[in-house]
Parts: C-alpha cells; sequence; structure tokens
C-alpha cells in the first residue's frame, strides 16, 4: 500500500534541456530504491521544476530524502537551482497507478485546495471514495489523492495527452468539488499544467 508522498519544487537557474538532462540522470538513481514506489521530474511553467515521489511508509521516505537521488538534488543548489527546493510531505488518502508506466505518458496535473473550517473530515472522505470514478478513466493513468496539511489537499494526475488531462478535468471528482465548492473549498483551486518529463513505477506491496 502507497500512504505517503513528498513534492520537492525548484526554480531553476540554468535552461530547460540541462533541467530535464538532470531529472533523468534522477530516474536512474532513484531505480535503486527499492521503497520507491513512484517518481515523476516535472516541469512547471516559468523554470519551475519539481519531483512527486510516493512511499509505503515514513521509513521508506525518510529513506529517500537521505539516499543519493534527493542529496544529488541538494547539492546542485547553487549550480542549478536558485534556492534550496522547497519540500513538502504529504499523506495519500487514495490512488490509482499501474504497474509500468506508458512511455508517453507526459502530461501532468497538480492540484491543491483549501478546505472550509470544519468542513476537512468531507473533503478527505470525498477524495477517498473518488477512486472508482477515476477508475473509469482510462487516460488518466496515475492520479493521487494527497493531504498536504490538515486543511489543505490536493491531487496528482498522469496522462498521455491534452485530450486526456482535459477529460479529467471535466470528470466526476472536479464536477464534484466544482458543485460543492461553496460549502466545502476555502478558496478558489492553485491548479497547475504541468509536462512529465520522466517518470518510474513500481508494483506497490
Amino acid at each position: 500500500m502507497i500512504s505517503k508522498a513528498l513534492l520537492l519544487r525548484m526554480e531553476s537557474q540554468t535552461d530547460e534541456d540541462t533541467m530535464d538532462t538532470f531529472l533523468e540522470d534522477l530516474a536512474a538513481e532513484v531505480s535503486w530504491e527499492r521503497t520507491t514506489l513512484a517518481w515523476f521530474g516535472i516541469r512547471y511553467m516559468r523554470g519551475e521544476f519539481g519531483v512527486f515521489t510516493v512511499f509505503p511508509d515514513e521509513a521508506a521516505r525518510a529513506a529517500h530524502l537521505q539516499g543519493k537521488s534527493a542529496q544529488k538534488i541538494f547539492s546542485e543548489v547553487h549550480r542549478l537551482v536558485v534556492a534550496e527546493p522547497r519540500v513538502i510531505p504529504m499523506e495519500v488518502l487514495a490512488y490509482k497507478m499501474p504497474p509500468e508506466l506508458p512511455e508517453d505518458a507526459n502530461k501532468g496535473l497538480v492540484l491543491r485546495f483549501k478546505a472550509k473550517a470544519g468542513k476537512e473530515t468531507e473533503i478527505a472522505k470525498l477524495l477517498r471514495e473518488a477512486r472508482p470514478w477515476i477508475d473509469e478513466e482510462a487516460g488518466t493513468f496515475v492520479w493521487f489523492a494527497v493531504q498536504y496539511d490538515e486543511n489543505h489537499y490536493g491531487l496528482f494526475s498522469v496522462f498521455q495527452d491534452n485530450s486526456q488531462r482535459f477529460a479529467h478535468l471535466t470528470g466526476r471528482l472536479p464536477r464534484e468539488l466544482a458543485l460543492q465548492a461553496f460549502t466545502l473549498l476555502g478558496g478558489m483551486p492553485e491548479m497547475h499544467l504541468v509536462d512529465v518529463m520522466t517518470g518510474s513505477a513500481r508494483r506497490d506491496t
């Protein structure tokens, strides 16, 4: 089972090709981490990059942060990125992940939103129960519903193309969130349409 996630966000001070190569090199390092169950190098807009990673438990997440791939990111602060990467730990509420990723799954979605005060339990319940809706979306290959902190939640998803991403954004879960926005959400969601530069996944145990 997958229960923990980690998002690292960093602002590049070099060209995109150099950062793309850097993320691909990191993917090779991560492949040796048996308890790192999925790893995605992503590109935001305007020179920002990130890494989204998931684990079976807290021990695996801690081991990853002490491992070669994560330490390589922090050691490149002065050469590749403007400042120390932001490290954002998350709890995984529900997920969909194949044992192998399609080679051309290169579109992603990062969504973050705040629960209205007193509605945190309802938001978490909605996300946990959304998995059957996501299973019906053939083009949504990877999907994680996560909790950032006591009142912030989010989604991370991976697709092969923009049409699949759009289909997900107009699917059942976004519709439910929109319908209940005034009662459940504490503001407008923060949404990023990202490029997935590299990724790997192994069957969770």
